[in-house]
């Protein structure tokens, strides 16, 4: 754990909304949150919500292992416990962190280095499963095998990464839909595309309102959803999941995606189609 910053407090600020902020989500305040890992172990939540992890990829037994208080969060995959191949329906292993429940008119970000990893996919999602499901999701891969160009270079010289962005709201269990799925690129702001397996940290960002979700890459813009859009409360996931699509892991031992920060901040303007990028 080389890998060292300046600590900077954990801070929050509930603010008080009027209940029609949410459009049907019984939710009446914005959440303005910021978790920057500066202590160790288990982070504190803010009033209403509540921190917990998955370790399904690497053995954690406490907070401890994953926040040791240098400022960052460590999520690790060892290649030993990726399974070979599983049955179609089967459910992939993760290993995540979470906090919620929060509602839309958010913005939810995640800075974040190391998170093309071949074999898994990197994660920033909103995640709701009852009876139906509410999730939108930020997946990130070094190469989609299910793509439409799978096997391109993945890395930095002349190489890209690869992304899925996903919304469902109140879908059926059973066969996820209704839905919208994007597979595409990263790409910045003059369209080109880019590889995230460049030693560099990267913010990920979900811009959820009511009527909209806008996915953002760097302060870019991805993709936006208007048709598709979840409104029922639901916890932020950040972490790494292994997938079907995600390739063959080509290293040994483990992986780890290490996480400066996530933060979770009021839209102003909930309501409107887009909203101004804060600074990262």
């Amino acid at each position: 754990m080389s890998s060292r910053k300046i600590a900077r407090r954990t801070w929050w600020r509930p603010e008080i909304f009027s209940a029609l902020l949410f459009l049907g989500t019984g939710a009446a305040h914005a959440l303005d949150y910021r978790e920057d890992f500066a202590d160790p172990g288990k982070p504190a939540a803010p009033p209403g919500c509540a921190w917990s992890y998955l370790a399904e990829l690497s053995p954690a037994t406490s907070w401890y292992k994953i926040v040791p208080g240098d400022g960052f969060a460590y999520l690790s995959v060892e290649r030993s416990l990726l399974k070979p191949r599983l049955p179609h329906g089967t459910f992939w292993p993760f290993q995540t962190i979470q906090i919620g429940p929060v509602g839309p008119g958010h913005r939810f970000a995640m800075r974040a280095r190391d998170t093309a990893i071949p074999g898994v996919a990197s994660m920033i999602f909103i995640h709701r499963e009852n009876k139906t499901l509410d999730e939108i999701d930020i997946e990130i891969v070094a190469d989609d095998t299910h793509g439409p160009e799978t096997g391109h270079p993945a890395g930095p010289e002349g190489g890209w990464t690869d992304v899925r962005l996903n919304t469902y709201a109140a879908a059926d269990v059973g066969d996820f839909v209704p839905s919208r799925k994007i597979q595409k690129p990263i790409t910045d702001a003059g369209g080109r595309r880019v590889s995230h397996q460049d030693g560099n940290f990267h913010t990920y960002a979900i811009e959820w309102r009511t009527n909209s979700v806008r996915f953002l890459i760097d302060g870019v813009e991805q993709a936006v959803v208007e048709d598709i859009v979840p409104r029922g409360e639901a916890d932020l996931i950040v972490g790494l999941r292994q997938m079907p699509w995600a390739g063959r892991p080509d290293w040994e031992d483990y992986r780890t995606m290490l996480i400066d920060w996530i933060a979770i901040e009021p839209l102003g303007d909930e309501l409107t189609e887009k909203a101004p990028l804060g600074a990262p």
